[in-house]
């Protein structure tokens, strides 16, 4: 069971590294940034990670035609398929601003020197679930011995780190007996994904955003009466960070700041998707609590992404 789990793990890690070279050459062959170290960037590229709407919903369209007139820099959206893609896109220098998960910022840093933007505002208190099916026969986080479990991302905060976590805890496992604990352990890509995995009985149970199931049962992808939650972690602190390159000039990121920190009075829907209320200045010290979870499972960045 453990080979299966191996296999399908190397498998989804092949992929996001073929769909990563993909999406950092899509980068490339827009307008060339034409800037060198503190020079201003020809266009703007801004890499997101896909809406349960699909791979680009009008909330980021529209941030793109609203940043384009309020910098007066050309604006492009690219939607990648995993965080890594965004964390090895700015170290490239194939876009200028990442939105990604907090744990992502703390490898972006360390990985591609990116720095803090702005972060999102949660507005109410978010945690990492384990959930299963309603009908499902699993009580407790014991039950699920030799099952099927889905992680999000590898870089995910509420999709892998907390839930990883929340699993040692309640198993009383360290990190590297844990994954030898299911029958099988992958990513699905999102946390869409994931829901809509568990409910059409391709996973026996997820690690996700406590946010997240009704966010797609408001957008009526899901129902919450399908789903119960049998483990949960402590409260994940920091919204989603906005990151940028560190050779962007300060004039520039002084304006883009400005931007993002007054957004939400013109796209709340964008604000909504990605969990968050609105942005804030925030400081690397709002990602402690975030080190010491990834500290507590003794696994540096590189092995929780896997290369």
């Amino acid at each position: 069971m453990l080979k299966r789990s191996v296999i399908k793990v190397r498998h989804s890690l092949l992929l996001s590294l073929v769909l990563m070279l993909i999406f950092l050459s899509a980068c490339g062959t827009s307008v060339s940034s034409g800037a060198n170290a503190g020079e201003s960037p020809e266009v703007i590229r801004i890499g997101l990670m896909p809406s349960e709407e699909g791979e680009m919903n009008r909330s980021q369209e529209q941030l793109a035609k609203d940043l384009e007139e309020a910098a007066g820099v050309p604006t492009e959206i690219f939607v990648a398929e995993d965080y890594n893609m965004i964390i090895e896109a700015l170290r490239a220098g194939k876009i200028e601003i990442g939105l990604i998960g907090p744990f992502g910022y703390i490898i972006a840093a360390e990985r591609a020197g990116a720095k803090l933007l702005a972060r999102s505002e949660i507005g109410k208190e978010s945690n990492t679930v384990i959930l299963v099916r309603a009908d499902s026969p699993y009580q407790s986080v014991s039950d699920l011995e030799g099952k099927d479990f889905l992680f999000v991302d590898p870089a995910s905060t509420s999709g892998n780190l907390y839930p990883r976590a929340t699993l040692m805890r309640e198993l009383g496992l360290t990190n590297n007996k844990l994954e030898a604990f299911f029958g099988s352990v992958s990513f699905s890509g999102g946390h869409d994904k994931s829901l809509l995995a568990l409910e059409n009985n391709n996973a026996d149970a997820i690690g996700t955003s406590s946010l997240m199931l009704p966010m797609l049962a408001e957008s009526g992808l899901v129902k919450e009466e399908n789903f119960r939650v049998i483990a949960q972690s402590a409260p994940i602190v920091s919204g989603a960070p906005l990151l940028y390159r560190q050779d962007l000039p300060e004039d520039l990121v002084a304006k883009l700041r400005e931007f993002f920190l007054n957004y939400h009075t013109q796209n709340p829907e964008f604000l909504k998707s990605v969990g968050g209320t609105h942005f804030v200045k925030g400081s690397d010290s709002d990602f402690d609590a975030i080190r010491q979870v990834a500290k507590d499972l003794d696994m540096s960045p590189e092995e929780l992404l896997g290369n």
